[in-house]
């Protein structure tokens, strides 16, 4: 089962322990009742978002490195708007795309742990620029767009867990 994917939402807060056994109880009901007992796991195809208020229409998603590219994962959260015209000459307001934070991870490493505990498989397919090198970003404003590696590392149930190393597959 696909979790995200282009023009979706995706949890900006950590979630807690009771949150992640409530996911795979969820996916477990799911998984029974709607897929006949079909699903072996989850991917996360998350490449991007942002806000509910513009996946809604109020404005649209997009990039522009001037406005967007300097900004860090939490200022890209808070919301960052530019304005475009289209083909028409009529202005869109956008909201950059949110990168993911330290949040945003801390909850697909959550979720990875319960679900491998639980006997599932994960597999993730982050966007190109959110997982890239093994090097830590060492520029000024953090904003090298490697967020995957890093913050991969989480502690659950008193464990310290790499999202990398549970996980099943990484499409890059």
């Amino acid at each position: 089962m696909v979790m995200g994917s282009w023009c979706t939402s995706f949890p900006l807060k950590e979630w807690t322990e009771s949150q992640f056994s409530e996911f795979v109880n969820y996916f477990r009901t799911l998984r029974e009742g709607t897929f006949g007992g079909t699903l072996d796991g989850i991917d996360f195809d998350w490449e991007g978002f942002c806000n509910e208020v513009c996946l809604k229409g109020n404005c649209s998603c997009g990039w522009s490195d001037t406005e967007c590219g300097q900004k860090t994962p939490e200022e890209l959260a808070a919301g960052v708007y530019f304005y475009t015209n289209d083909s028409h000459g009529v202005r869109i307001k956008n909201m950059c795309w949110i990168m993911p934070t330290k949040a945003t991870l801390q909850v697909i490493t959550g979720i990875t742990h319960y679900m491998k505990k639980a006997g599932y498989v994960v597999t993730l397919v982050p966007m190109s620029t959110a997982v890239y090198t093994s090097a830590p970003d060492t520029s000024s404003n953090q904003n090298m767009r490697n967020e995957y590696v890093k913050w991969r590392k989480n502690t659950f149930e008193s464990t310290e867990v790499d999202l990398m190393e549970m996980v099943d597959s990484i499409l890059l």
